[in-house]
This record gives C-alpha cells, sequence and structure tokens, in this order.
C-alpha cells in the first residue's frame, strides 16, 4: 500500500508482513532516483497526522504494541479494535464485509464436540475463506475483520483446542464465546439453536450471604463478575468501610450483593445448595442446569477454597473472617498479592448490633414497677382483654414466676390479674399462633420458657451499642413534596413535622421519634417523609437493596392499623407512590413463604429476594418476631415502627426483634411516649437511636423517682434542639396547640347521686376496707371494687327482651342514669356518640339496653379483644358510612382505644374510667382527630355517693388524673407512680394506707 503524505517529490510507502502473532508495518521514503530508506518509528511523527500519532504511542504505553527502528508491530487484536482513521493511514486492508455462521457438532458435554465456521462476504461467497488473525481472504477479496468478529474466530478457535479435555475446561473456554454472542448483532452472526441457548456466566469476584445459626455464623458466596472487584487498595474491616459515606448517601465501598449479583435467584440457589456444601474443593467450572454453566477464574476459585476452609472452622475463627475478610484474603493467598483482598466485595447485611444466635432468655432490670393499672372492672371473662399474641411472650414467664412464688396473681402492664383466668387464655392463644410460627428445626429447639433468636447488644448495664450521627446529603429538593402527594395540602404542623423529619435525617440521626397528640396525622407526616425518601432514590437511579441506606421501607404496626397505612397511602400520595407494596401479613405472608427443603433454616424462611427488591414492606409486630431471623438479613433505608410503645418492654420479643432489624434511619410513632413507666421512653430510644439516653440501669436510676428536676432536664434532651442547631430527636405538640383547622373540644363532668342499691353496695367496701391499709395488694383489690360499684352493683344482671327490667338496671347505677340522660340530648341533636365500656358482660348489657331504650333498629356494634382487626375495621367503616342521624358504638377501651379513626362520631362517653390517663386520651382521640367537622364533646359521669360527697372514689379519682395528664404534659412525668394506690385508697377511705 502506498500513500502520498507530502506534496513533494518524494514517495511514502507502508509495507505489511502480516503473521500469525499480528501485523509488522514499516514506513520508507524513495526520492527520486535514489533507494528507498526505512523511516525509524520515532521520525513517523513528520509523515502521519498528530492524531494517529498520539494513538499509536498509547497503544505502545499500554502494552497492545511496539516500535523499533525497523517499524512498529501491532499484534492481531490491536489492529481489530483499531479505529478506522488509524487503519488507513497505516496502509491497513479496509474493514471487510464479513459475517459468520456458526454450526456445533456434537454437543458440549462429548469430548469431540466443536464449533464450525462458515465464512461469507457481502455477495454471500464463502469459497476458500482463510484467516491468519484479524486478517480474513476470501477469494480475491481481503480485509480487516471488526472487533466482535476476531475475538469469537479466536475465542471459537481456543474452544475448539480443548477437544478431549475435561468438562470444566471445556467450559472455560466457552465463556469467552457466549460473552462475544451476546454482544454481536445478527446480521454479523447466525448461530445454530443449539450454540444460541447455551448461556455461560463468567465469575471474578463474590461477596457474603451470612446467616447465624446455632452454631455460630454461616456464609455462602454470591458470585459477581470480575469488574465488581475492587481494587486492592481498601482492605480496612467492615466496620470501618460502613461508616465511610459518600455525599449521595450510600456506603462508598459497599457494593450490592442482589444488584451486582452475577446469577439470576434461582440459579444463585442451586449453585449454593448442589454444589458449594461445605467441605467440597473449588471447581473451575459447575454446571448450573440444561446447557447453563458457571465459570471461576483461577484466583476467586482460590479465594472460595479459602471461603469452604473458614466455613469448617471454629465459630470465634468464623466471625473473625467476617470482620475482615479482605484480610483474611490477602494471608491466605500472600502470592495472589493485593489481587486476593479485591476479589472480595464488602456487602452488608445483619445490623452491627446483631451478636450471633442464641436463647433469648429474661433479662432483669431495675426498671420501676408499678401495680398502679386497673383489673378489669368484675375479673371474669376479661382475660381476653389482658392476654394478646403482643404480649404472649412475657406474660408467659410472669405466670412462670408467679407459680413458682405461689402468688395467685400476675401482673400484666403493672396489673394483677388471676392466674385462674389468665392460663386458659394462654393456653388457646399459644394454640392459635402455633399455626402461624415457622417450625424449628431440630437442633434449635428451646428449653420451655425460652425462645432462640438473634442475640444483640443490650444497652442494659451500659452502653454496648451506639449508632455514630452521619450526615446525609439529599439528592432532592428538601421542600414539603406536594408533587409526590395527590393534592392533599398539609396543615402547617404536618409540613413543620415534614421539614423536622428530613433536617433530622440530613443531619445524621440514626432515628427520632414523632410523638404528636393522637389525631394531628402522624401517618400522613411519615408517608410525606418516606415519598420524598423513594424520591431520593429514584435519583441515584439504582437500586442497592443490600446497602441499607439504599435499601426497601418497611412499616410495623399492629396488625389493625395495616390496611390504615395501605389505605392512606392510596388517599394521600401522588399515583405510583412507594412503588409496589409488599404485605407480609395475612394472605400475604402465605406468598412469602419459602417451602423446607434441603438447608431450610429460619434465616430462609421468607422470600429474601423479594423482600430486598420490594419498594416498601407492611408487617406486623407478631410477624416481625417471629420470623425476624429472616427480616433481619434485609437492610432497609427506612424502618417505621408505628405505636412504638409496641416495644416499650426491652425484654419484650417485639423490642428483641425490633432491634435486630438493620436500619438506615428509624421513625417511631406514637401518642403515648410514656405508657406506664418512666422507663418506657428509654426503651423506644434504645431501637431509635440506641445509646442517646445512656444505658437502661443507669437511666432508671436517674428518672425513676419522678424527681421534677431531672425530668425537666430529660424532656428537654428529647425535644429541644442541641446547641450545635441539630434537630430535637422527638417532635411532640398537642391539639390545644397545634389544631391547625381542628374543631374545639370540650370536656363535661356530670354528678350524679347514686340510687340506693348502688349506694348500699359502696357503704358496704368502705365498712371492710380499713381492714386492707398497709397492704398494696389488698388496697388495690379494695380499689378495683369501688371501681366496679361505681360502675354498676348489679353488673349485667338485666334482661334486654324486658323494657322495666331494662329501666330497672339503669336505674340502678349513677353514671348509667347519666349516661341515658347525656344519649337521650345526642339523640335529640341526630348526632352518634362512642361509649367506652371495660366489663365485657357490661358491654354487651348496655349495648342491648340502649337498642330497647332509644328503639333502635339494631343493637349497636360492639369492639373489644374478641373482635379481630379487619373485623373491627369492617364495624368502623359500617359505622362511619351510617346515614346521618342517632348511633352509638361500644367499645373496649384498651382493646379499641388505639388505631381507628371514628370521626362520623363527636360524642365521646366513659362509663368506664381507666387510672392511666393516657389510655382515655386514647380512646377520646378516636373522635377528636383530623377528619373531625364538628365539635366533640367528651361527657365523663361521677357516681357520687349521698354520704361521702367529694370523697366518693369517681371524685378522688377524677382529681388525681386531672392532676396527672398535667405533669405527663408538662415534664414527660410517667402517669403512674408507686405512690397513686395509698393517696386514691386514703382518699376514699379516710385511711393513711
Amino acid at each position: 500500500a502506498s500513500l502520498g503524505l507530502r506534496s513533494s517529490p518524494m514517495t511514502l510507502r507502508f509495507s505489511h508482513e502480516i503473521t500469525r502473532e499480528g501485523f509488522r508495518i514499516g514506513l520508507s521514503e524513495r526520492k527520486l532516483l535514489r533507494a528507498a530508506r526505512k523511516i525509524p518509528f520515532d521520525a513517523w511523527a513528520d509523515h502521519i497526522d498528530k492524531a494517529a500519532m498520539r494513538m499509536l504511542r498509547a497503544l505502545i504505553e499500554a502494552g497492545a504494541a511496539s516500535a523499533d527502528a525497523n517499524g512498529l508491530f501491532l499484534p492481531h487484536a490491536s489492529v481489530a479494535r483499531a479505529p478506522g482513521h488509524l487503519c488507513d493511514q497505516l496502509g491497513l486492508p479496509p474493514l471487510g464485509a464479513f459475517s459468520m455462521a456458526l454450526q456445533f457438532e456434537g454437543r458440549m458435554e462429548t469430548p469431540d464436540g466443536r464449533i464450525r465456521i462458515r465464512w461469507s462476504d457481502a455477495n454471500y461467497n464463502s469459497f476458500g475463506a482463510e484467516r491468519v488473525g484479524a486478517l480474513l481472504r476470501i477469494g480475491e477479496t481481503a480485509g480487516r475483520l471488526s472487533q466482535t468478529l476476531f475475538q469469537l474466530a479466536e475465542a471459537i478457535e481456543r474452544f475448539n483446542a480443548t477437544a478431549g479435555g475435561a468438562i470444566e475446561a471445556r467450559i472455560s473456554a466457552w465463556a469467552p464465546i457466549q460473552q462475544q454472542l451476546a454482544s454481536a448483532t445478527g446480521r454479523e452472526i447466525a448461530a445454530d439453536a443449539f450454540t444460541r441457548s447455551l448461556t455461560f456466566y463468567q465469575a471474578g469476584a463474590f461477596a457474603l450471604d451470612i446467616a447465624e445459626t446455632p452454631d455460630g455464623p454461616d456464609f455462602t458466596p454470591i458470585l459477581m463478575s470480575r469488574d465488581k472487584a475492587g481494587s486492592g487498595e481498601d482492605d480496612a474491616p467492615a466496620a470501618e468501610i460502613v461508616e465511610n459515606e459518600t455525599q449521595s448517601g450510600a456506603p462508598a465501598d459497599l457494593g450490592d450483593a442482589r444488584v451486582d449479583a452475577l446469577l439470576p435467584a434461582e440459579l444463585h440457589r442451586q449453585f449454593i445448595e448442589r454444589n458449594f456444601r461445605a467441605g467440597l474443593r473449588t471447581r473451575d467450572a459447575y454446571v448450573l442446569g440444561r446447557n447453563t454453566y458457571v465459570v471461576l477464574d483461577p484466583a476467586l476459585k482460590a479465594a472460595l477454597d479459602v471461603v469452604q476452609a473458614k466455613r469448617r472452622a471454629a465459630p470465634e475463627e468464623r466471625r473473625a473472617f467476617l470482620r475482615n475478610p479482605r484480610a483474611a484474603l490477602s494471608e491466605a493467598l500472600s502470592p495472589l498479592g493485593e489481587e486476593a483482598g479485591a476479589l472480595f466485595v464488602e456487602t452488608k447485611q445483619y445490623s452491627d448490633r446483631v451478636e450471633g444466635l442464641g436463647v433469648w432468655d429474661a433479662i432483669k432490670t431495675n426498671a420501676s414497677k408499678s401495680l398502679t393499672a386497673w383489673l378489669p372492672e368484675q375479673f371474669a371473662a376479661a382475660a381476653a382483654e389482658w392476654v394478646t399474641p403482643e404480649n404472649i411472650d412475657e406474660i408467659s414467664r410472669a405466670v412462670e414466676s408467679a407459680r413458682a412464688a405461689g402468688e395467685d396473681f400476675v401482673v400484666i402492664e403493672g396489673s394483677p390479674v388471676p392466674l385462674a383466668e389468665v392460663e386458659p387464655q394462654l393456653a388457646k392463644l399459644h394454640e392459635a399462633l402455633d399455626a402461624e410460627k415457622p417450625a424449628q428445626e431440630s437442633g434449635e429447639r428451646a428449653e420451655p420458657g425460652s425462645r432462640i433468636g438473634l442475640t444483640i447488644k443490650s444497652n442494659i448495664d451500659g452502653v454496648e451499642y451506639q449508632i455514630p450521627r452521619q450526615p446525609r446529603a439529599p439528592l432532592v429538593s428538601t421542600q414539603f413534596p406536594l408533587a409526590l402527594m395527590s393534592g392533599n395540602a398539609p396543615k402547617q404542623h404536618q409540613r413543620e413535622g415534614f421539614e423536622w423529619l428530613v433536617r433530622a435525617w440530613t443531619q445524621g440521626w440514626p432515628g427520632v421519634l414523632l410523638a404528636d397528640d393522637m389525631g394531628l396525622g402522624k401517618t400522613y407526616q411519615a408517608l410525606a417523609f418516606l415519598a420524598w425518601i423513594r424520591e431520593n432514590l429514584r435519583a441515584r437511579g439504582e437500586r442497592f437493596p443490600t446497602a441499607p441506606p439504599l435499601g426497601p421501607l418497611l412499616v410495623v404496626a399492629p396488625t389493625a392499623l395495616l390496611r390504615n397505612w395501605m389505605a392512606e397511602a392510596e388517599q394521600h400520595l401522588a399515583r405510583g407512590g412507594l412503588g409496589e407494596a409488599v404485605e407480609a401479613f395475612g394472605a400475604g405472608l402465605k406468598r412469602l413463604k419459602r417451602p423446607k427443603g434441603p438447608g431450610w433454616t429460619e434465616e430462609d424462611a421468607l422470600d429474601l429476594e423479594l423482600l430486598r427488591e420490594a419498594d416498601w414492606i407492611l408487617t406486623t409486630y407478631e410477624t416481625l418476631a417471629n420470623f425476624h431471623r429472616a427480616f433481619a438479613r434485609v437492610p432497609y433505608s427506612v424502618v417505621v415502627f408505628d405505636e412504638t410503645q409496641k416495644i416499650k418492654e426491652p425484654g419484650s420479643i417485639n423490642a428483641r426483634a425490633s432491634k435486630t432489624i438493620n436500619a438506615d434511619f428509624v421513625l417511631g410513632l406514637t401518642g403515648t411516649p410514656i405508657e406506664n413507666r418512666i422507663e418506657d421512653i428509654w426503651a423506644i430510644f434504645d431501637r431509635i437511636a440506641p445509646g442517646y439516653l445512656g444505658a437502661l440501669r443507669p437511666f432508671s436510676n436517674a428518672y425513676s423517682e419522678g424527681e421534677a428536676a431531672r425530668l425537666q432536664q430529660l424532656k428537654a434532651m428529647l425535644d429541644q434542639p442541641a446547641a450545635d442547631g441539630l434537630p430535637a430527636p422527638m417532635l411532640r405538640r398537642m391539639k390545644d396547640k397545634a389544631r391547625d383547622g381542628l374543631p374545639e373540644k370540650f370536656v363535661r363532668t356530670y354528678r350524679a347521686q347514686m340510687p340506693k342499691i348502688q349506694a348500699d353496695a359502696y357503704r358496704g367496701v368502705v365498712e371492710q376496707a380499713h381492714a386492707a391499709a398497709g397492704s398494696r395488694m389488698k388496697m388495690l383489690e379494695v380499689l378495683h371494687r369501688f371501681r366496679g360499684i361505681s360502675l354498676h352493683p348489679c353488673r349485667a344482671d338485666v334482661d334486654a327482651s324486658d323494657a322495666k327490667s331494662v329501666e330497672l338496671w339503669l336505674d340502678g347505677s349513677a353514671r348509667m342514669r347519666a349516661a341515658v340522660e347525656v344519649l337521650q340530648e345526642v339523640d335529640a341533636r341526630g348526632e352518634k356518640a362512642l361509649v367506652f365500656i371495660e366489663d365485657l358482660a357490661v358491654q354487651r348489657a348496655f349495648a342491648e339496653a340502649a337498642a330497647l331504650r332509644f328503639d333502635l333498629a339494631k343493637i349497636p356494634d360492639v369492639i373489644n379483644g374478641s373482635v379481630a382487626g379487619e373485623a373491627r375495621q369492617a364495624i368502623v367503616d359500617r359505622f362511619q358510612k351510617a346515614p346521618p342521624g342517632f348511633g352509638l358504638l361500644v367499645l373496649s377501651p384498651k382493646a379499641a382505644g388505639v388505631g381507628l379513626t371514628i370521626t362520623a362520631a363527636n360524642h365521646v362517653l366513659h362509663l368506664s374510667r381507666w387510672w392511666n390517663p393516657a389510655v382515655e386520651d386514647q380512646c377520646n382521640d378516636r373522635a377528636y382527630r383530623i377528619g373531625a367537622k364538628r365539635n366533640v364533646t367528651i361527657h365523663i359521669p361521677l357516681a357520687i355517693h349521698p354520704d361521702y360527697g367529694d370523697d366518693s372514689f369517681d371524685v378522688k379519682l377524677d382529681a388525681l388524673l386531672t392532676r396527672k395528664r398535667a405533669l405527663s404534659r408538662d415534664m414527660l412525668r410517667p402517669p403512674e407512680s408507686d405512690g397513686d394506690i395509698a393517696e386514691l385508697f386514703g382518699g376514699v377511705t379516710g385511711s393513711r394506707g
């Protein structure tokens, strides 16, 4: 080939010698009447353009070409990928219009299987085709091969050379062919059906999938392609890597085991179950299925041999390996140098708080104990109100302790309940829940009264676990996301709540507590924040479900509230909202459960792939507790704990399970941050921001005595911004100060004199009460008798089908008389009322009596602990949609005082009073909340004894509740204290206690 590169009486010529290794290219000049002279490569810059010379120097520096005084050597691979301009400058043959057809002779599994190539030119002529590296000649036509055709032809030639060899060698040689076929176009390459159906995966790096077992941690590799491996320059321990976050909020060195995984989920499962059993040596390649194979780079094969050896090591050695796999690989594979550590891709699954798998023993604390909560007004038929799926484990342990101590009562939420009533209900509930709990494999069974689960750093005696503050950088506007909402404009306090959440997130709080008064729209604020978080994830353009900052969203709530969450998301969020929801409860949970098979453990009891790839997940506290070993393997960007007082007991299964979850940010929602004891707030913050309030024992010692100055100091720590501008970790607004369009709320008390039958029964208790002075338990029992008689001395002794019997029954109680008068007024107004009664028998009697007394079309519905969550919501929906006019709904304070929105009623009538004002406030807020259109009136009838007047039980209790409600609001004082029993007993009986 020759090129006239200068306008002078001189001719430049390129010469080409083609060998099996590549092209030797020389440049010579011939002047008029003189012999040709070779031009050394260093002088080529004077004869070809600068762009071509830059390309050649880059190839030489990269080792993809070489040069000397005789010219340039270009390997065939460099010629195949050289740009057209450079080839033209060097006088190389033009790019040929060639195509190839592939045919597999034999099969992959046979020793003589091989691939035939049939070359064709643009005229479909294939006669006499001859290839030398990147040059192909067909007849008189010669041309360069494209990079794709050259690399594929070379790979096929190497594969054919393995004929007669081991299957692993053949599989390894096929992988490059598969890669080229995947990137080639149909115009260039035609392959037969068998060739096209072959699928090969080339693995060059790995992450670890970790699971805690009774024998310590186990781990298996997640294969990745070589380009996912690190540089080998950073072999820092995992803990250090996790703390090094980028400005986008993602850990800088964390890969994503599920997004970056080489194999699809089902093939990965087959690879582990069939080929990676402990004790087996790693092979060069594996058959995964029909025409499907995976090939391991030699360095990766050596690294996986180290992983296999570590799996057989003692538990402590395994834990040491997991703390720093890169360093262990570099040490074990020292000949590979830094490459060994770079083979491992760091990912994140379990929270750093998780220590292992073991028996959940009882946690003994010096937390303040209180016996000041109520017993049911009548002991009989009340156990269903106290024993629930949420507290069944704690109550089981309490029953065992009471039996061992020879006691007849067990303390539930601070209240003594007869064992004879509790134990049958426990047995019944255990039987119902057994079907939902994943069975424990042999070797994992706990002794009676204990449970196997993930163990954590508890922070009981000292701070063992604390999350440092790590600022996060948002990728979208921090303004309220109106575009993500469905047009429901936020109220001012809701906008401020959202802004507080965003500041807390960006400035690095690990979690916060939104403790707004009930009915101010905590769910709405949380949904706006979650939508904003999802928008940040979308702004990245990628998902990292094994890196906590970029994982799915998780909402944990009581069963009755989950449908409410979904309904509010549908109502308040724009189309698309939080993405597709995974329902890990009810029928949805059954779809998530994985069938038991070889190697099944509770870590795999749920479909982890579905959870990791979910947009948002909804589950219950019970499901989280039962399946926490699976949930703990999925890191989450945000976890919401609704009604977070469900985790207020440090030793409960709810609390322990919640603390195993790996979350980048935790949002707690509750209207009662301190439900019973001061330790409630510590327990909540130990999940939200572990370590912020110190360890439990010192905290309890400092605050359980109720000293005003210390409680004020604690309140400031929680709801006041820090000096450095860090937002407060708790936001609590009360409806009287953040009404934002809410109607007024009025509280009316009615002093009703006891009728003779009630007064006589009450007087009899007073006469017997003095013998109880000095005994805490006996005083409490006396108070409960006062409480029951003040409701109704005859309890439910009424024939609700007989008008005379009903009138006599209603007239037998001062509270009932007052209630009838209130409801007559409500009826006259054509309005609706909620009536709260605790005693189950009285609930039904009152509902039936009211139907007769007010000539109702049907007996009012009753919601109590025996009504399932979805059935409760169905009852509420009927009540909400009822036509205008008088209506009643009877509810149990504990069972129905949380989670229900019943704004169709604008009257709340308390026939039962609760010792804890927070419970009563929860009842009021079923009606007085966002959505209420009319003023709400709270009606409280007080039964007044004709002899004792203001010393009557109802009067003294009302005064005590009023004072406790104010103290709780002003200084986070617990609504219950040890002195309440003696104070109330003394006030009612005139004794000092």
